[in-house]
This record gives structure tokens, sequence and C-alpha cells, in this order.
């Protein structure tokens, strides 16, 4: 294929793919996706490092830390998992297939027909057969010489005995509490606004920090709303079945019961809002507690406690805890995982290091030969910067 006829190609499968339900729901992935491509086209190596794309696609000052703000990597991430979901659910014979690599920002290009050809039309295996058996002792060497937890196999066994089945998994998100200021609330505010200053859609109400409000004047709202750490750890876990050829079933709010836990695999996204996580985590060695309106995740064994050092009265922190479980028989008779933390950015680290094979083996080194059989939990903590959390690092590990 020629340049001008790959970059077409290119293009017209990228509008493809940010139009796919993998990719519309996200400004920022779009943008980044459009980026790298673009760059990937043109051969412009100098602008896909990462302290660039920093500046050009997420406006951050040309001297900004990256060791301190991985928005670059973790977005990276996620177009990544998001390229997968798109390639799982609707990429069809002779699209050009686009790829990311681990540890890249350069986009790969390999056109879907071309492989296709390679499988029909395969080399011909009596030509030098004296490679095979020198590839099969290479390949047997190269086996031996790997750690035995190899960072992808090690997630892969963890998620072995929930796929293992037909059923599809379970992923609930939990059901945060909003509070509505009533219509009359608005209409006294945006009728002390000049014509002009009246915004359409969202804003933001500001009100006399004296203003007197009624109980009526508060709207409390149930069932409606997922948070962002939520369905960020929903999204991720989607996208990571969905590389794996397995169904998932998404639940939200009272859509849930007992009962639906006892039929499949379940994971359970969120702490404080997700009473169901609450509920089966009880028990376990690292508990969320709540007293006197701090929240907290606790010891069990020993008393000891870790929060964040602050929280804002909007939920905004520097650092967050999170909580792993997976329960091989729970309760419910299925295998019950939990992913959550104390705030919205602990549940989204809580998903990263259940999608990202790196994460996950910082857990592994003292595990116990048959881990994947066990029950555990892992104790995580994520720093924040300027809203987005950092890769997780783990606490503390318990398997029994």
């Amino acid at each position: 294929m020629k340049p001008r006829e790959q970059a077409a190609a290119v293009t017209q499968t990228l509008e493809h793919i940010l139009a796919s339900p993998a990719f519309r729901n996200s400004k920022q992935c779009q943008k980044f996706l459009r980026y790298v491509v673009e760059h990937s086209i043109s051969g412009s190596e100098e602008m896909l490092k990462e302290r660039t794309i920093g500046v050009e696609v997420f406006g951050r000052e040309p001297d900004y830390e990256t060791g301190e703000d991985p928005v670059v990597r973790v977005r990276a991430t996620e177009v990544r998992k998001r390229l997968a979901q798109f390639y799982q659910e609707s990429a069809g014979p002779g699209d050009m297939r686009m790829e990311m690599p681990q540890g890249s920002y350069r986009t790969e290009f390999h056109s879907q027909l071309a492989v296709e050809a390679v499988a029909k039309h395969p080399p011909r295996r009596w030509s030098r057969l004296w490679i095979v058996p020198l590839l099969l002792l290479v390949a047997a060497i190269v086996w031996l010489a790997m750690p035995v937890r190899h960072p992808a196999a090690s997630l892969d066994r963890f998620w072995a005995p929930v796929v293992a089945g037909t059923r599809p998994v379970m992923i609930y998100c939990g059901q945060p509490v909003v509070y509505f200021l009533s219509p009359e609330v608005h209409k006294r505010y945006r009728a002390k606004l000049p014509p002009d200053q009246r915004q359409r859609g969202s804003y933001v109400v500001q009100l006399d920090p004296d203003e007197l409000l009624h109980g009526r004047d508060i709207v409390a709202v149930t069932d409606q709303f997922v948070g962002i750490g939520n369905a960020q750890t929903a999204a991720s876990l989607s996208a990571m079945f969905a590389s794996r050829g397995h169904a998932v079933e998404i639940r939200y709010a009272n859509d849930l019961s007992f009962a639906d836990l006892r039929g499949a695999p379940t994971v359970l996204i969120g702490a404080f809002s997700n009473l169901w996580t609450l509920e089966m985590t009880s028990q376990l060695r690292f508990v969320f507690e709540q007293e006197e309106g701090a929240r907290r995740v606790r010891d069990r064994t020993d008393g000891r406690t870790w929060q964040p050092s602050h929280i804002e009265p909007d939920g905004k922190a520097p650092e967050d805890y999170a909580v792993v479980s997976r329960l091989m028989d729970s309760a419910t008779g299925q295998i019950l995982i939990a992913a959550a933390g104390i705030t919205q950015y602990g549940t989204r680290a809580a998903g990263e290091f259940l999608t990202d094979p790196a994460r996950f083996r910082e857990a592994l080194p003292k595990a116990p030969a048959d881990w994947e059989r066990r029950n555990l939990q892992v104790l995580l903590w994520t720093a924040v910067y300027k809203g987005t959390p950092a890769p997780p690092k783990v606490v503390a590990v318990h398997f029994w």
C-alpha cells in the first residue's frame, strides 16, 4: 500500500474507532488517540514524547513533573484497553488495525488483509526443516529462563477462576446519593444574573455564604448517578474481559439482589457507595469504616488504620487508600471480588491494579505457591495529582 493510501486508510479507521462505543464517551481518550495517530503517520517522533503529549494534549505546563503527574501514562493505558475493546467488539475483516505497544506512544498500523493472507498462505513447511527444531529448542530455553511470576501470567492466574465458566461476570457499581438544589433556588439565583450571564446547561450556583436554605431547598437524588471512580473501574474491567473474550453484565444502583450474587462471579466496585461491598467484606482483615464523618481502612488484626491526610468538603484528596479483595468461596457460593477506595481516586487505583500486569505483580513477591487458589486482600495507596491517581503502591497483602 502506498504511503498516501495507507494514510487515508488509517484516517478512515481512526474516525471509525473514535465514533465507536469504546471511545465516543471519552473526549480525552479521543483527543489522545487522534494526536498520537496523526504524529505517528507524519513520523514526528519528537512530538510523541511524554512531556510533549502532556503539554499539547492535556494542557500541562512545559516544565511539569512527569513523575509526579502521570496523566499521559494513565490515559495511554486506558486507550490501549479501549482499543482492545474496540477490536474485540467492532473490527471486521479488512480493517486497518492500529496498536500502541507498551512503553511507546508511537502507534503502529497493520492491514488486517495482510494478516489474513499470511494465515491462509503460510510458508512452505518443507523449506529449511532444520529451523523448526532449532526454534523449539530456543523457545524451551527462553521459557525455562523466564521468571515463574511473569507479570501477564500472574494477572491471568488471578482471573482464571473467574473466566473459567460460561456465565457473564457481574460487575456492580454502587450508587452515591446526590443532592440537588430545588428549582426555586436556581430561579432565585438566575434572577440575580444579567441576561447575558444566565448559563445554559450545567453551571455552578454561587450562593452567598450567609444565604439561608430550608429543607425543601435540598432534594436527595438516588438511583441516577455513578461516581467517576466506579465508572472508570467498570470500563477498565469490561475492556479487560472483552480482550479475554468473556462477557460481562453491568448492574447499577438497586438492580442487584443476593440471588444475582449467587448466580455468577461478581466484581463489586466502590466502598461507601456500595453497601454490598461493606457487607461482604465486613469480616475480612482489611475493612472500611466510618466514625464521626472520618472514613478509613482498618486492620482488624491489630487495629491499625489508614486514611487520606485530608479530604476536601467536595471529596477531593491528595492521596487515597484502596482494598482489593478476592473470596474464592464467598457467602454467595461464587467467586467474589471487591475493588474499592475510600474515595473515587482509590477505586480508580484498584481498577488499575486489577487490569495492569505490572501493578499486580507487586503484590506477589511473598505469595504462597498456590496463591491463585486462595482468598486474598491487597491494601493499596495512591497519590493524587491534579485529580488523577498515580499508579498504586502495595502497602500490605494477606492470603488465607
